[in-house]
């Protein structure tokens, strides 16, 4: 999973899962749909100024703008690889489960949207996310509760890519940590850690 702690071998990461991870924003959050309009502002008011850099330096693609492209459908991603990290046991080029991101009652007048991510034993629901960009670009942004083990977790959970007729090209999935409410048991990566995982071939169709 992307948030294990530890460097484990490319078999374990691709067999280790998040246990749990459950609805993005909600139409009670401090950030309302109303109050998000696809402008960095606005991305940096949901997710805190310093995730936003964390997520720079990773090299995520941050699609602003508040004409996003319909990306309802379902999307294939594999291989997926790790290609970066600020944590610093991490091993660029490891490779992580197929993954399968499904996107639907997509919003352009709030930009809200619903997400489902499958992979290996990891599922991912962000209801009522967040869309911005413009043209065939965008950028899905979610906060989820993630779990490994007995404690959960706030975590950060994006997606960019630019859309095509047949699916997305140059689609990255970037996870870091919001709150790992002290990490008693050892499992998590840091505060403010995170990776950037890609289609390495540079495309992912559509199902």
């Amino acid at each position: 999973t992307p948030l294990y702690s530890s460097a484990a071998s490319d078999v374990y990461k691709r067999q280790l899962s998040i246990l749990a991870l459950t609805f993005g924003c909600s139409s009670d959050d401090d950030n309302g749909s109303n109050e998000f309009d696809g402008s960095l502002e606005s991305i940096e008011n949901f997710f805190t100024p310093e995730l936003v850099a964390a997520l720079e330096d990773l090299g995520f693609n941050i699609n602003t703008g508040n004409t996003p492209p319909d990306v309802e459908g379902e999307y294939f991603i594999s291989p997926v690889i790790l290609t970066a990290s600020n944590v610093p046991s991490d091993n660029i080029g490891a490779v992580f489960a197929d993954y399968t991101a499904s996107f639907s009652n997509q919003n352009n007048g709030s930009l809200t949207i619903d997400f489902m991510g499958e992979g290996g034993n990891q599922s991912d629901i962000g209801n009522g996310s967040f869309v911005a960009g413009d043209g065939n670009e965008f950028t899905v942004l979610l906060k989820l509760t993630s779990q490994i083990g007995s404690i959960p977790v706030d975590t950060a959970f994006a997606i960019s890519g630019t859309l095509t007729e047949d699916g997305i090209e140059n689609l990255q999935n970037a996870v870091l940590m919001l709150d790992d409410k002290g990490d008693p048991e050892g499992v998590y990566i840091e505060n403010n850690q995170g990776r950037l995982l890609s289609d390495s071939d540079g495309f992912s169709p559509r199902q």
